[in-house]
């Protein structure tokens, strides 16, 4: 049978929940079973064991900001949209994924709540820094343009994957600003902000800061899904 990646929800547009289709296109392509999993409110454990436990891997997808409050911080820009019940949902769904071992994929966003999660520091906003920034935010008319490069750790997933360098798509204002327990930063952009995450001892808990699912015309990118769903193939073996 076929994995099952669990593609969390993206957020909330008014009542409906979305995930963007791209997630889903690139988990089929790569050899996944795509199985939505909705924000739900439930105030105990029972409806996230059970959605941690029927997946072979999990797929966090991009979305709106992390709310600050959450990571007990205030609020120092008023750039992006938030919502707490996104927030909890997902950072609560992935301390329970993390401990049982399956491969979890965390895209832009998803990238932040893994780091989230493991206790890290968020960067809410890159006008933020000291130090002068890229544009991360690009405006293009095809979301699969190229922005800038990333540079990667050598002994790391990602540079097994791509090699030292890869070029990226970019739509992020908020980044990564210090790694959480276990986490390694393993990429980084040409102005020092973190694109890369991993959780060195597990099978494979990867974060990166752009969308590879937009830009599936790339071998390499293709080939992070798919290394990501042969992970959660050995889980359901």
């Amino acid at each position: 049978m076929t994995p099952v990646i669990g593609i969390v929800v993206c957020g909330f547009a008014g009542n409906r929940q979305y995930v963007t289709d791209t997630y889903i296109s690139a988990v089929c392509r790569a050899g996944g079973c795509p199985l939505v999993l909705p924000c739900v409110d439930g105030k105990g454990n029972d409806l996230l064991q059970t959605m941690a436990a029927c997946c072979h891997g999990f797929l966090f997808c991009g979305g709106g900001d992390i709310t600050p409050a959450l990571l007990h911080r205030p609020p120092l820009s008023p750039a992006g949209e938030t919502d707490m019940k996104t927030d909890v949902f997902q950072i609560s769904l992935l301390k329970h994924v993390l401990p049982l071992a399956r491969p979890v994929l965390a895209i832009c966003r998803g990238m932040q709540i893994l780091n989230a999660a493991c206790g890290g520091e968020l960067l809410q906003d890159l006008s933020l820094r000291e130090e002068p920034s890229l544009n991360h935010m690009q405006r293009s008319r095809l979301r699969s343009d190229i922005c800038h490069t990333v540079l990667f750790k050598k002994d790391s997933m990602l540079y097994e994957i791509f090699g030292d360098h890869t070029a990226v798509n970019s739509f992020h204002h908020q980044a990564v600003l210090t790694p959480g327990k276990g986490i390694s930063i393993t990429g980084r952009a040409p102005d020092g902000i973190a694109e890369a995450l991993e959780m060195p001892g597990h099978p494979f808990a990867v974060g990166v800061q752009w969308h590879p699912e937009c830009m599936m015309h790339s071998l390499n990118m293709r080939r992070l899904f798919r290394i990501f769903v042969g992970k959660a193939e050995q889980i359901r073996t």
